[in-house]
């Protein structure tokens, strides 16, 4: 008898588009805040000791630290990593777009009824 494949959660949940944005929008946040702690600790510095040089508050580069925090100012984000020798890169890049349901099934429409 033949095992009929069963699709894991986390597959289901890959191929939902709305489900896939949130994860991105919330994996750059944990992102940031744990390059920031790797570079920092790579130069051997503490948070107070950052804060000091950066020219900031200990908490405010905790805060920067934390994988919840959502408020990041590039200002203060390229003196924390100059701060530490480090280099701040931003990239933006286009994604592909895709339409939604409805338009594409309004589109088909149109095309078969064209036809």
């Amino acid at each position: 008898m033949k095992k009929a494949k069963m699709r894991s959660w986390a597959e289901e949940k890959r191929e939902d588009p709305e489900f896939r944005e949130g994860f991105e929008r919330e994996y750059q946040k944990l992102s940031i805040g744990e390059q920031l702690t790797e570079l920092r600790h790579a130069a051997g510095l503490t948070q107070a000791q950052l804060a000091v040089r950066a020219g900031t508050s200990a908490s405010a580069v905790s805060r920067y630290e934390d994988g919840n925090y959502d408020r990041y100012e590039v200002q203060t984000l390229q003196r924390l990593v100059a701060a530490c020798h480090g280099q701040l890169q931003i990239i933006i890049e286009a994604t592909p777009q895709k339409r939604s349901t409805k338009a594409t099934a309004r589109r088909t429409a149109q095309l078969r009824r064209a036809s």
